[in-house]
Formats: C-alpha cells, structure tokens, sequence
C-alpha cells in the first residue's frame, strides 16, 4: 500500500484489523524486527488461548532505495502474514497440521468462527 499519507502508524492500525478481524484476536502486541528491505520494521503477535504468544507475521515501511529505482517517491507499507495462523485461532486448532489434513470430518466438524 503507497501514498503521501501512509506512515508506520497506518501500518499498525492495518495490522491491528487483520489481527482483530481475520484472527479475532483479543490481545495484540508488536516487536520490532528486522527485515532487510524495510525501515522501521515490526512483527505482530497475538496470544492464543492454549498456545500463548504466536508470531502472525512481519511488516515495515519499505527502505527508498528499494522504492526509488522503481519510481515510486511516496511511502510504501509492505506486511508478510500467516494466514494458517490466522485461521487456527480463527478456527480454534490447536495443532497447525489439522489445518492441512486430509481428514474430512475433522475439517467438517471444527467449530469456529464460520
């Protein structure tokens, strides 16, 4: 996402909603994290129930020497999530495996947010 208006703050309020929303996480924290390509750089993490404290994945603001040879002048938000993690605390599983097994009647019968 690009724009003469994004900053690291529109980053972590975007964050905040993927983790509220898609993960319906009800504590959220972020870290800061170093990513080659980005400055400042951040990795978000929720706590699930039974497993604690679970990296959904990373983000920053891109360096502009990554964005200034492509022509782009303005900030530019670049973010990495898991999305398995996202559905197991969506889904309420607790092993990620479940999420991709072949298992159709476990995958009928998870209760979760859908």
């Amino acid at each position: 996402m690009l724009g003469e208006d994004i900053n690291f703050r529109t980053l972590l309020g975007l964050l905040n909603l993927f983790a509220r929303e898609v993960a319906q996480a009800k504590e959220v924290k972020f870290l800061p994290a170093y990513f080659p390509f980005t400055e400042p750089s951040v990795e978000l993490h929720v706590r699930h129930p039974r497993l604690g404290w679970m990296e959904l994945g990373g983000a920053g603001l891109f360096r502009p020497e990554v964005t200034l040879p492509l022509g782009v002048t303005v900030p530019v938000i670049a973010w990495g999530l898991g999305l398995d993690r996202m559905a197991m605390v969506a889904l309420g599983i607790h092993d990620i495996r479940e999420l991709f097994t072949d298992n159709l009647d476990l995958i009928r019968t998870t209760k979760g947010i859908f």
